[in-house]
């Protein structure tokens, strides 16, 4: 097949010169076809971004290249020979590293046995603790990484942990680095790094697959894109000969609605949520806050790692007691939320920025998920009418546009995304009367950032303001009426109408920089 216009060809033959070729890869799970004829190459030093929506592929080829799925046609070629991979140590023989978005390592053992795990430095099946960490030492110091070699890995940060992990793959001489999501959950500043990083491992001759939704990144980092759509390779091409406009539509086969909300005034005058004084002594600190946010408003919370945002955000769900102040919900003078149940029953909607171990249980399905918090009003003498929970959910997974097989389907079954319109429907069904929401968008595709980004508009619309706490400085500005720039537990910037030229500004008030 031949690329889309403006790519270059697909079909290419690559042999001779790539590092890595791929050609026809064909896989299908009974009758549903999840890769259709992708062929693709990635030379030494080429960072490719491989994107795509959920369920589009990526995951797959991804698995396919790192031993664990057998495809079912096509080859992969390495320099020229055809190779054939039964498992994932047979990939790691070839040099075929995978990173995923959840990391695999022993927290119980140290950065340095993580790094020699499997491979112990040594003579006759013999090692010791100096060994190892003369080997880790090594390789660490040899790709310019400082690590803490004798913590345990359950003690560092997860930037650091994916550094760990980079390390292990590259002292493998990993020839080709396949990057899940790496910084889905990292802050601005963790990312610019990794990015940094990545870059230099590729001038050492490393290729690498980097799977990501944030185009920010594909745009700093990367050389070529590679874009999938229903399985097959829908745009093959340099970076530079694209823009994320193109890249957008690309990925969801139609023009991308419009970024930006129409300008408008905001508030109406009406405050859902008032916050006063809130202190918090212990890291991270907030000092004096004082923020509102108006019944038909999105407020945003920007700030890096240590900024005190989260804490602002977390406490409004009543999940820290050291936080003093007062808040004032619709009117009605609460104090700092005590617990969660006490901030829903003040109508504080809550949505964390860790879905799997915050905000859902994935064994239940999109029905149970999606009226668990209002079963009350779903039940009678104790007994739930499951007429109105089915037709309750329904409605709900209808006002989020939900793709599931049905509302009988489990949650761990669906998508990044579906997973997060799960999350969002479960505390727009409370009916708060203010959203709090943290990390709204992380991790999710191109298409359902943009569906959930114009919910968020449409709730606001009706009445329901949001403040909405990101590290995403691009989603921070697309999304909000008002920018709250947080820097050492004190808001120092507030912007209105923030648009991509204060971008900029927000990020050099977050960092200190004037």
């Amino acid at each position: 097949m031949r690329a889309a216009l403006g790519g270059r060809d697909s079909s290419n033959d690559f042999s001779g010169g790539g590092l890595v070729e791929l050609r026809s890869l064909r896989k299908a799970y009974g009758n549903q076809i999840v890769l259709d004829d992708v062929s693709f190459g990635l030379a030494p030093g080429q960072i490719s971004a491989l994107l795509g929506e959920n369920g589009a592929g990526k995951s797959t080829l991804a698995k396919i290249l790192a031993g664990a799925v057998v495809p079912d046609a096509g080859e992969i070629l390495l320099a020229g020979e055809r190779l054939k991979f039964d498992s994932p140590r047979d990939a790691l023989n070839k040099g075929f590293a995978i990173i995923p978005q959840e990391l695999i390592y022993v927290p119980e053992l140290t950065v340095a046995e993580n790094i020699c795990l499997g491979r112990w430095p040594g003579r006759n099946f013999l090692t010791s603790p100096k060994q190892i960490l003369r080997v880790a030492n090594g390789q660490a110091e040899k790709l310019g990484f400082d690590l803490p070699l004798r913590s345990s890995m359950k003690s560092l940060s997860f930037a650091q942990q994916q550094a760990v992990e980079i390390v292990k793959a590259l002292s493998r001489n990993a020839q080709l680095i396949i990057l899940d999501e790496p910084t889905a959950a990292l802050n601005n500043e963790e990312s610019e790094r990794l990015l940094d990083l990545m870059q230099g491992v590729a001038r050492d001759g490393a290729a690498i697959l980097y799977i990501s939704h944030r185009l920010d990144e594909v745009f700093r980092a990367c050389t070529d894109v590679e874009i999938l759509r229903n399985g097959r390779l829908v745009y093959s091409g340099r970076v530079a000969d694209t823009d994320p406009s193109q890249v957008i539509s690309h990925i969801l086969g139609r023009t991308e609605v419009a970024h930006h909300r129409p300008l408008r005034e905001g508030s109406n005058g009406d405050i859902c949520l008032d916050v006063r004084n809130l202190n918090r002594a212990a890291y991270p600190p907030v000092k004096d806050i004082n923020l509102k946010v108006g019944t038909t408003e999105i407020v945003a919370l920007y700030g890096l790692a240590g900024s005190g945002a989260e804490v602002i955000a977390e406490s409004m769900a009543g999940l820290h007691r050291d936080v003093t102040g007062q808040v004032v919900v619709a009117g009605r003078e609460i104090g700092v939320p005590s617990s969660p149940r006490k901030a829903r029953r003040s109508r504080i909607g809550y949505v964390p920025a860790d879905r799997k171990t915050q905000g859902l249980v994935p064994t239940m399905t999109v029905r149970e998920s999606l009226s668990l918090l209002v079963m009350n009003n779903l039940s009678r003498f104790g007994f739930i009418r499951r007429r109105a929970e089915r037709d309750f959910s329904r409605d709900l997974a209808r006002r989020t546009l939900l793709r599931a097989r049905s509302t009988d389907q489990k949650v761990s079954e669906l998508s990044g995304g579906n997973q997060q319109k799960v999350l969002m429907g479960s505390r727009i069904a409370q009916a708060p009367s203010v959203l709090v929401l943290q990390e709204p968008t992380r991790g999710v595709d191109v298409g359902a950032r943009v569906e959930l980004h114009n919910l968020l508009r449409q709730l606001a619309d009706a009445g329901t303001g949001q403040l909405i706490v990101t590290s995403d400085i691009e989603e921070a500005v697309i999304i909000s009426d008002r920018l709250l720039v947080l820097r050492e537990g004190r808001i120092v910037q507030e912007i209105i109408g923030p648009s991509e030229a204060s971008q900029q500004a927000a990020i050099q008030a977050a960092g200190g920089v004037e």
